[in-house]
Order: C-alpha cells, then structure tokens, then sequence
C-alpha cells in the first residue's frame, strides 16, 4: 500500500514510533529494516552501525545506528531478541536503504525471544494506513514524490 507516496509492503509488520518494518521468516527469524516513511524523513543515509552479533536485547532498545545528514539516530527493535547477521550491503553502501527500504536494504536478522508475545504491540494488514497517516500528519510530512 501507498501512503502519501511512501510504501509499506502488507506483508510486514510495523512499529510506527520507531520507522521499523519487521519480517517473520520461514525459519522463525525476524529481519527488520527501516520504513520507506522513515528513510524519507532521514534524508541521505551516510552509514549504519551495527551493534555486535550475539547482542541480546529489550524491546525498545537500540540494535544498530543510522548516520544521516548532520546527525545520527538509533534503530530500535520493538521486539526482545538476539542480533544474528546485520546486512553487509549496506554497511559496504549505506544509500541502500533509501533505494530499496524492504528488499536488499534490510539492516538486521534478529531471533526473537517471545514473538508471539510481542508481535501484537505492532501494525499490520489494513491498520497499517491509518497508522502512518496519523504519524505523518504528526510529522507535517506533505508526502514523498517518488514511492
């Protein structure tokens, strides 16, 4: 689905504070990634920083960070996890993100701790819009002219 030019592919989950996108794979692992919404907002992305792998973590704590033009912002899971892989695309080519938010710009595979448990706290399916128009009228956020 479009939302004032950003996509957000229905078969993720979203955690609309944190600009996050989550995948459940086939194998239980969880790849997470930034929303097109977010890379709007962020602007040119000039790298990503990873923390370290077998990293475990809270909901809500910081998995990685992001350096964009003139400032750096944390990239929080919503979900309790243990980091696994982080993508070597995109350290290697950090403007990834922006090209291709929820294909080869994903930013970390996670093994959630309680998935089921926590899954619930995101959005998905046809709350996936309200969501984020609420967010971007927040945001003032006039739109993205190219999805």
């Amino acid at each position: 689905m479009i939302v004032h030019g950003c996509e957000f592919p229905e078969d993720r989950h979203y955690h609309v504070e944190f600009n996050v996108w989550l995948r459940r794979e086939t194998n239980g692992v969880v790849t997470l990634g930034i929303t097109a919404f977010g890379c709007a907002l962020a602007g040119e992305f000039l790298s990503f920083m990873p923390k370290q792998i077998g990293a475990e973590f809270d909901a809500g704590r910081a998995v990685g960070m992001v350096e964009f033009f003139k400032t750096v912002g944390s990239v929080r899971t919503p979900i309790s996890c243990t980091l696994i892989a982080s993508n070597a695309k995109v350290l290697a080519d950090p403007a990834l993100l922006a090209r291709d938010p929820y294909g080869e710009g994903w930013l970390v595979r996670l093994k959630p701790k309680n998935w089921d448990g926590e899954a619930g706290s995101l959005v998905s399916g046809a709350a996936i819009a309200a969501a984020f128009e609420e967010a971007m009228r927040l945001e003032d956020f006039e739109g993205n002219a190219a999805p």
